[in-house]
């Protein structure tokens, strides 16, 4: 964290993580204000609660590493099409500032802008604009993984005892892509229903077994366009989430080479 003091919503998170890894129950006697508090403060806090000062320092750092501070998400949305974020996080053996640099350049590859700067936290925003639109639609090679997404949020930390090394979270936004595509799968569902369903129905007059089998085959299609829609959806939610995955995994080779083994020396 940029800031050594922490929002509510911050402080409710260490305080959760820090109980669920002390394996006890959470604290009742949370304070119910909404100002902000340090980490001292915070820290005596969990204390008070019973919990070990290692359980609450392991939350602070996940919190520092940009761990969502909302619980996991329930209902029928999330069921479908999974959470709205897609979380990836990794420590690279390099200097923050080396890490923030290709980090900047790999958003920007990905056709992002900055929409706010938080210091070591920066908000990304999907780029506007005619000739950012035309690439997007000319992306038949899937190069960009990031055009269906709205938002990104970035966090670097330094890590490990000497802080030379660096924790990278790319914590993505899906939910307007997921509310989108689920009108989509909902109006098309609709449609192939209406079309087979209750226009086979109304082909012939009264009700009888040929009604029953056009009703049938109607949702039979309806359905099939859902799991399709669906399936595609998965593989492009895949998409997003393997790309910042490679990113990580070649900067963390880059970074972890050793000078004996770069055949170039």
């Amino acid at each position: 964290m940029p800031s050594d003091k922490l929002t509510r919503r911050e402080v409710d998170f260490v305080l959760r993580r820090a109980a669920e890894i002390d394996t006890q129950s959470p604290a009742r006697n949370e304070r119910a204000t909404d100002e902000t508090l340090s980490v001292g403060e915070l820290v005596r806090l969990g204390e008070e609660a019973g919990l070990r000062g290692d359980a609450v320092e392991q939350a602070l750092t996940e919190l520092r590493r940009g761990a969502a501070l909302e619980p996991e998400e329930s209902g029928t949305l999330a069921r479908t099409l999974g959470a709205s974020r897609v979380v990836v996080s990794r420590v690279v053996a390099a200097p923050i500032d080396v890490v923030r640099r290709s980090v900047d350049r790999f958003l920007r590859d990905q056709l992002m802008t900055i929409r706010r700067h938080h210091g070591d936290r920066i908000e990304w925003e999907r780029a506007q604009g005619i000739w950012p639109g035309l690439v997007r639609s000319l992306d038949f090679s899937k190069r960009y993984a990031f055009s269906l997404v709205s938002r990104v949020e970035t966090v670097l930390a330094p890590d490990g005892a000497d802080g030379k090394d660096t924790a990278v979270t790319f914590n993505i936004d899906l939910s307007e892509m997921r509310r989108e595509r689920m009108a989509q799968m909902g109006l098309r569902a609709a449609m192939a229903f209406a079309l087979l369903g209750l226009g086979g129905a109304a082909m012939v007059p009264g009700f009888g077994v040929y009604d029953i089998v056009a009703l049938a085959g109607g949702s039979v299609a309806a359905g099939g366009i859902f799991a399709l829609e669906r399936r595609r959806y998965m593989e492009s939610r895949s998409r997003v989430a393997l790309a910042p995955e490679r990113f990580l995994d070649l900067l963390t080779v880059r970074h972890g080479r050793k000078p004996d083994d770069d055949p170039s020396i």
